[in-house]
């Protein structure tokens, strides 16, 4: 299973991490172009045919939205205890992304001119979810509440919904409980066309956030532009550093929690200091497998990307980490103020033993959409700012205009734009 190898930066399995990549199939892209221009030119009569040969059921039959009465079932069939789980993960987002909103400002210049910077939340945003194989609940929340937080005034949800025409009652549960009621019974690259381009009964939206399968990432690549798009998501990640004095057994199980994803483009890594700390960890990794039947769900990953490290220091570790730039890191280190400071690369850094990885993915209240495969060297995760646009205010007085015309006449003109320069001269 996972492999455990001296560190160096031409080591075959570290070059592998590297190189890494969530790869689609060159026949999905030609698919999904196909769906999205006859969604765009057919509307509803291509969305629901499609909705038919792809996911099986009929849109005529089932309903285009989620019904009050299908979220009233919901809330009536889940637990207590989940209603509190999700209640307590809401506000602790909710406290954590409110901090984010952007604040405005004014600068008055001594010339009189006057400029602004404002924040508005953008108008429409379609969130996609998965529900049929693993209801991704925490997921949609942690799409959902930033756009909440920023004010987006229309919403709309889109999930597979099963055979039966039915969503998992734990998603509807959580759309009710934040007020979210415009959810859509669609899915795949015909969803997302749909609500990109807008049909007979489906609004266009200006932005499309969530995850999904190749299709799906597909059809967001290909409609960026038209519509904005959060990022297109590839295969979880963790790396961590450990000290001598860490738990092999919390490291092991971490480990772990990435690989169960289970597609094989996983990456679950460790560095740390002995040859004897790896293989406690290795040791940890197959008794924790087999004793929890975990084995088949994490094989393909710890055989692909599960790598332990021996590094001849933590600086060594701190360095291979940021060229990795891995979705989620963690610090399992006696003093790890010092290393944080170093830790540039990554999307979100978990500081301690019992800061464990799924701490973020479900709970804490930050967000768990997190750039992955390397993209954490120039990109962040979900924030509110995702959902609004920053826009500047201009005014300029007469007298700023006429303390400043020469500067901007001669610098219009040195790019050859005269008319850029007389609308200028005129004001003179």
């Amino acid at each position: 299973m996972v492999t455990i190898n001296k560190f160096s930066y031409q080591n075959p399995r570290y070059v592998n991490l590297l190189k890494r990549r969530s790869s689609i199939p060159e026949e999905v892209e030609t698919t999904v172009k196909e769906v999205l221009k006859n969604v765009k030119e057919k509307g509803d009569e291509a969305l629901y045919s499609y909705m038919k040969k792809f996911d099986g059921v009929d849109i005529h039959k089932i309903g285009l939205f989620v019904s009050e009465e299908e979220f009233a079932h919901a809330k009536e069939n889940v637990s207590e205890e989940f209603k509190e789980a999700v209640k307590r993960a809401c506000d602790n987002l909710f406290r954590f992304h409110k901090r984010q909103l952007p604040v405005g400002f004014t600068e008055e210049y001594e010339d009189g001119s006057i400029l602004e910077r404002k924040y508005t939340p953008i108008n429409s945003v379609a969130v996609t979810v998965p529900g049929n194989m693993a209801p991704l609940i925490s997921t949609l929340c942690m799409n959902l509440i930033p756009a909440i937080v920023a004010g987006v005034p229309n919403i709309y949800i889109l999930t597979k919904p099963r055979i039966d025409g039915t969503i998992d009652e734990h998603l509807l549960y959580v759309a009710d409980y934040l007020n979210i009621k415009n959810y859509y019974k669609l899915s795949g690259s015909q969803g997302l066309a749909a609500v990109a381009y807008g049909t007979e009964t489906v609004k266009k939206v200006d932005a499309i956030t969530g995850p999904g399968n190749n299709f799906t990432q597909m059809a967001k690549k290909l409609l960026f532009g038209e519509v904005k798009i959060d990022s297109i998501a590839g295969p979880s990640e963790i790396a961590i550093i450990a000290d001598e004095n860490a738990n092999p057994t919390f490291i092991a199980a971490d480990m772990m929690s990435q690989a169960e994803h289970g597609t094989g483009f996983e990456a679950s890594t460790t560095f740390c200091l002995s040859e004897t700390k790896a293989q406690e960890i290795k040791s940890e990794i197959e008794r924790l497998c087999k004793e929890n039947n975990l084995i088949e769900a994490t094989k393909r990953t710890f055989e692909n990307y599960g790598d332990i490290f021996v590094v001849d220091s933590i600086q060594e570790a701190v360095d291979a980490v940021n060229e990795i730039a891995p979705e989620h890191a963690e610090l399992l280190l006696d003093d790890y103020k010092s290393i944080l400071a170093q830790l540039t690369n990554a999307g979100a850094v978990f500081v301690g033993e019992y800061s464990t990885e799924p701490v973020g993915d479900y709970f804490c209240g930050t967000n768990h959409i997190l750039p992955t495969c390397g993209t954490a060297k120039f990109s962040s995760g979900m924030s509110v700012g995702e959902f609004m646009r920053g826009y500047s205010v201009i005014h300029y007085l007469e007298s700023a205009l006429k303390a400043n015309a020469d500067y901007i006449i001669r610098l219009a003109e040195s790019e050859g734009m005269r008319a850029h320069a007389l609308a200028v001269k005129v004001r003179k």
